[in-house]
């Protein structure tokens, strides 16, 4: 009976250790997201300050909306983890008070037979031994009786400490909820209003057609420029792979097992950066005239200057600049390349092999073309891909 009381006291308290462990993770998150929409608000009363609505307006708009969508996401993937924290509680809470129920049983069965008998049973069970051998068999049954006893009325106050732990448990989680429900609305009425902002900025930009009209055909522009840059990029790289592989075979192998390995953990790849995508990949529509421009990647909002960092091994084929991606760094893994952009600071040099989780440079700040962020694109044999499914879900 202990045991099992000990083995559901380990299962709790392990469960309780990774929903801590989840906790950890989900509010380092939101308080990561909630410093950038600091500074964005920022950087969006500054822009306010011209009274005239710009392209730039517009852009910190998007950008606010995207990191409160993703803010208000993190607090609903958090409210979820405290419903299962929650029901987690209580179903140990009832297990525990059956637990104690039985021992109790137990308890007043044995309290009865006490008070029938007192201890002259005992006293009886080892005088009517028919030998002194048998007398001390009974005795050492007795004496183990008696410790037993003494294990479940230990076991008791461990559970019902246990017990009234769990509730208080449950109690602080009811209380986070609705403390949580309460952020999370706050947050979505903030988000409407901005929204409401968002569509007064669009409609006072439909009279400036031209300078729109010209920015959408830069982006355009942009994009096949860099397809076009990679394709190039890759070329070059190609015979120098073939260079390689022709003084050393093995670096064919080395080459396909890279290529392998990068395939096998598809979805499972961490983020360069930490931060709320506010560019998703694809084709993006414009909030002024509904045109669609491709993206070939994903930008992340992030802090100016955070860390950047490889998503995988491999080696650094190339590090340059673009007028609409500012500097760059590409990564080779296999067949697969890696597209990192927008960087205010490069810390790898092309030919240097690196290691996924390595920083190899810092995000971008104000002064770069994607202001506070990084560009990030995926390419096989120059062929852009859409990043997301490969990055780890979060």
């Amino acid at each position: 009976m202990r045991r099992l009381l000990l083995c559901l006291l380990l299962m709790m308290s392990a469960g309780t250790a990774l929903a801590q462990q989840d906790r950890t993770e989900i509010e380092r998150r939101l308080q990561a997201l909630r410093e950038q929409i600091r500074q964005e608000e920022a950087r969006l009363a500054e822009t306010a300050e011209a009274e005239q609505a710009t392209l730039q307006t517009l852009e910190s708009i998007e950008r606010q909306i995207a990191i409160r969508r993703e803010l208000i996401r993190s607090y609903r993937e958090r409210l979820e983890e405290l419903a299962r924290t929650i029901d987690s509680l209580q179903q140990a809470a009832r297990a525990l008070s059956q637990e104690i129920e039985k021992l109790k049983a137990q308890y007043r069965r044995r309290a009865l037979h006490a008070y029938k008998y007192g201890r002259m049973h005992e006293l009886a069970l080892l005088l009517s031994a028919q030998s002194i051998n048998q007398m001390l068999i009974r005795a050492r049954y007795l004496s183990r009786f008696a410790r037993q006893r003494q294990a479940k009325l230990e076991a008791i106050q461990q559970a019902t400490a246990a017990l009234e732990a769990r509730r208080q448990e449950l109690l602080a989680a009811r209380q986070e909820t609705e403390q949580l429900l309460q952020e999370a609305e706050a947050e979505r009425q903030r988000l409407a209003r901005l929204e409401r902002e968002r569509r007064r900025v669009i409609e006072a930009l439909r009279a400036q057609r031209v300078s729109l009209e010209q920015s959408l055909a830069q982006k355009r522009q942009a994009a096949r420029e860099l397809e076009s840059r990679i394709q190039a990029l890759l070329a070059a790289e190609r015979e120098r792979q073939r260079a390689r592989e022709a003084a050393d075979p093995s670096a064919a192998v080395a080459f396909a097992e890279l290529t392998g390995s990068f395939e096998q953990n598809r979805g499972r790849l961490p983020w360069p950066a930490e931060g709320a995508v506010v560019e998703p990949f694809g084709e993006v529509v414009n909030p002024v005239y509904g045109t669609r421009t491709p993206n070939p990647g994903i930008l992340i909002a992030t802090a100016p200057q955070a860390e950047v960092r490889a998503v995988f091994d491999g080696r650094v084929i190339a590090i340059d600049a673009m007028p609409e991606y500012g500097t760059y760094i590409l990564i080779q893994h296999g067949e697969y390349q890696t597209f990192y952009s927008n960087l205010s600071l490069v810390y790898v040099s092309i030919g240097q092999e690196v290691r996924a989780g390595q920083v190899i440079g810092r995000a971008g700040t104000d002064a770069e073309p994607k202001r506070a962020g990084v560009f990030f694109s995926l390419f096989r044999g120059g062929q852009v891909l859409n990043p997301m499914p490969w990055l780890r879900p979060r």
